[in-house]
């Protein structure tokens, strides 16, 4: 784990983003970012008039309330003095006061790929002759809006949060639309409900009734503050506009986590908890820091709070379960049918027991004034979840299994769905979720609501792991001592170059053993390795031992500035028993780097994979 990002534990602040990746060579760190004088206050739930409350302190204190909360939670945000918050810090109406964040949007656009798109087949949710129909339940976009006029979505306005009204709970006479002047709301839509009308891209829940709430402007930036307003419009609306699900792609490092909603004192999590209690299901992104987005003393929020559904991101290229597409073309260092080399995970059995993955590399949709485009991040996979999660809801008028629960129970009736569906189906997972787990990091399993019409995949007969055994040599890290790669266990390694003859040499050489049974009726040995150098300058080379020539055959490089991560990938069919020592049974790789001065590589990690 990056030390920068545990360097962020400052409570009660922290940066948003929306959750799209950036480019490979962009750097994780974060920092946390408050609103200069804004705060959030949040009255004690005994107040009965939350209106009346803020209009008497601000006469009293001489102050303007901009966004006033009365459903998702009782208080107000504005811009306060350092004496105007000590005395309503000491006020006995008040629970406490917080202060506001910063919202943040980045983006990395490519071009277009045919119908449907490849995340709704992944997940089983469209095929070339069929698609699902409409949700009976509606749907909220927390998000930069929505271009309502889009012709491949239904959308109406809900609230505009960045229009300055101060009554968050409903639509101010006069307000503006919650019109998307960015384009990622329109996206999220898209993916969640695009009609099924032969034109633009079609959704995982084709025509259903989307609500925009804008809490983010054309920048894609806004606040904390703001996204509670959202919420709480979401709350005082969700019984007469059958709102059952909300989508947030967007996220950022927050207060230190805690998983009560009686206790909390981050107001963004009290108000997700209030509105969930109102019915509401809340699915959001993990995050794309490549990190555990529950590390509890700087966690990403809204993604580490235990009352939501997080949507880590997989990867995929064709549409298909099986792991035989090419490499994704709009983004690097990805791969088909694995985890996305962005996506935060969970690292605690609390993260894991709310988390699920969906496709999130190169989503192509709707983009705002019509046309499509194509984004990565974990903003891509949750819409694919929320669709997921509101056909759970009914579907073409008739109820689903999902009507009636509460939304603890629909966040683990659909993981429990994608639990039982990547069981039964051999090919359906992903290298990453928990039956391909890497270390210990928990992607979830990916999720799935099949229709008929889509194609079944032939998977081999046999596909399992072969033992595994620490690398040999000696590996240094930085005060010289030896450090071991356990079992393909994840384990990150670092290692120091050593000074050979004037060359400064980094080589470690993984190995696996396979048994006899297995030598013999061997189909296809496919090895995989992870990881980085720490300078530009360094050329990596990543080897397999072909031990029927006594050679060392390249699979990878030499290749200088493999500075940010780098799975590499090889397969053999033809001859594969050529890479097994027949004595003693090993499969051996050697991932070595060199360069005229020290530096260091850094091992991800390693895998050894057998067709039977």
């Amino acid at each position: 784990m990056p030390t920068s990002r545990r360097s962020l534990a400052v409570l009660g602040a922290a940066i948003f983003v929306l959750a799209l990746a950036l480019p490979p060579a962009v750097a994780n760190a974060r920092s946390s970012d408050v609103v200069p004088g804004r705060y959030i206050v949040v009255y004690k739930s005994s107040v009965a008039s939350p209106g009346q409350a803020t209009a008497k302190r601000e006469r009293a204190e001489g102050f303007r309330a901009r966004l006033e909360y009365s459903r998702a939670i009782k208080g107000f945000a504005a811009t306060l003095s350092p004496g105007q918050v000590k005395k309503l810090e000491a006020d006995p109406a008040v629970d406490y006061v917080a202060a506001d964040r910063y919202v943040r949007a980045e983006a990395t656009l490519a071009g277009g790929e045919p119908l449907p798109p490849t995340g709704v087949r992944r997940i089983e949710a469209g095929s070339s002759t069929d698609v699902h129909g409409a949700s009976s339940a509606g749907v909220a976009v927390i998000d930069t809006g929505i271009d309502l006029s889009h012709s491949d979505l239904n959308a109406t306005s809900g609230k505009n949060a960045i229009a300055n009204s101060s009554n968050c709970a409903s639509a101010v006479s006069g307000e503006a639309a919650a019109q998307d002047d960015h384009g990622h709301g329109t996206h999220v839509s898209g993916t969640i409900a695009a009609k099924n009308n032969g034109s633009g891209v079609v959704g995982v829940a084709p025509d259903t009734h989307l609500y925009a709430v804008k809490v983010l402007n054309s920048q894609g930036s806004g606040t904390s503050s703001q996204v509670i307003c959202g919420i709480d419009w979401v709350t005082a609306n969700a019984a007469s506009k059958n709102i059952k699900v909300a989508n947030m792609s967007l996220g950022g490092t927050g207060p230190s986590l805690n998983a009560s909603c009686s206790t909390t004192t981050d107001p963004e999590q009290k108000a997700i908890c209030r509105s969930t209690a109102a019915g509401v299901t809340y699915v959001v992104a993990a995050g794309n820091s490549g990190w555990d987005f529950d590390y509890s003393p700087a966690p990403d929020t809204p993604a580490a709070y235990p009352q939501v559904l997080t949507v880590s991101a997989a990867s995929d290229s064709d549409g298909l379960a099986g792991g035989n597409g090419a490499a994704p073309t709009c983004r690097t260092g990805e791969s088909d049918d694995s985890y996305a080399s962005f996506s935060n995970y969970a690292l605690t059995s609390s993260g894991a027991a709310h988390t699920i993955a969906a496709p999130g590399v190169c989503i192509t949709s709707d983009w705002m004034g019509g046309g499509t485009n194509t984004i990565s991040g974990t903003s891509m996979a949750t819409p694919h979840m929320t669709g997921v999660v509101a056909l759970c809801q009914g579907e073409g008028g008739s109820a689903g299994p999902c009507a009636g629960l509460t939304p603890d129970q629909v966040i683990q009736k659909v993981r429990s769905d994608a639990q039982l569906h990547t069981s039964s189906q051999q090919c359906y997972g992903f290298n990453g979720d928990p039956l391909h787990p890497v270390g210990s990091r928990y992607y979830g399993y990916l999720t799935w609501v099949g229709v008929a019409g889509s194609p079944s995949v032939s998977c081999p007969k046999d596909y399992s792991p072969v033992s595994y055994s620490p690398f040999t040599g000696t590996v240094y890290n930085g005060t010289g001592a030896v450090s071991r790669l356990g079992s393909n266990d994840g384990s990150r390694v670092e290692i120091t170059a050593v000074n050979q003859s004037g060359t400064y040499v980094s080589e470690i050489q993984p190995y696996a053993t396979i048994s006899a049974a297995d030598l013999s009726s061997l189909k296809k040995l496919t090895l995989s390795y992870d990881g980085n150098v720490s300078n530009s300058s360094a050329s990596l080379t990543v080897q397999v031992r072909n031990f029927a020539t006594g050679q060392w055959q390249t699979i990878f490089g030499p290749t200088t500035g493999v500075t940010s991560d780098r799975t590499v990938t090889w397969s053999n069919s033809t001859s594969p028993a050529s890479y097994v020592d027949a004595a003693s049974g090993t499969v051996r790789m050697r991932i070595r780097a060199t360069r005229s001065k020290s530096f260091r590589t850094r091992t991800d990690w390693v895998r050894f994979r057998i067709e039977k």
